[in-house]
């Protein structure tokens, strides 16, 4: 982590891993404006490159992060959540995904950025080959009038995947 001269921060972090073996990573990154957690455990063949950064200024935040994932040879489970608690004004946008795999080849950029209460994004761009269970939710707002969409796939499938949460922000 390093700091700036008290304005800001600015968080790095890469991580390469191959081999086989036990599998088990948990994480959570959060800020006023930015919620990400998630956990990944099975056992198999393993190949995953990954990047998570958080830049913030003042109350200015952009996080993003990234991963490349290859994994066979037996069942990988994970749950991962991506939120933006100020999208549109405090009515929060969020991104869930589940999986339950025993093959997957995948390439993802999740991005949250905020520079207020009404300018926030939220993206989720996910392409993968898997077989097994996939689940995705997406929702805005939190209350009986949000906006909601789930898609559950079981089986063998090539998916690509782009969710997008912009609100547009008083100039």
């Amino acid at each position: 982590m390093i700091l700036s001269a008290g304005h800001g921060m600015l968080y790095d972090e890469s991580s390469v891993v191959r081999g086989t073996g036990d599998v088990s990573i948990k994480g959570s990154f959060g800020d006023r404006s930015v919620d990400s957690t998630g956990w990944m455990k099975g056992t198999g063949s393993m190949s995953l490159e990954s990047l998570r950064s958080m830049n913030k200024i003042f109350r200015m935040v952009n996080f993003t992060q990234k991963s490349d994932l290859v994994f066979e040879g037996g069942q990988l489970k994970s749950q991962k959540s991506l939120e933006s608690p100020l999208f549109y004004g405090g009515v929060g946008a969020s991104v869930n995904e589940r999986f339950n795999l025993s093959h997957v080849d995948k390439s993802e950029t999740d991005m949250i950025r905020s520079n207020n209460r009404s300018d926030n994004t939220l993206v989720f761009n996910t392409k993968m080959a898997f077989e097994g269970i996939w689940d995705i939710k997406n929702q805005q707002g939190w209350s009986f009038n949000a906006k909601k969409s789930e898609q559950k796939y079981s089986g063998s499938f090539e998916t690509q995947k782009n969710i997008e949460f912009r609100d547009l922000g008083k100039k």
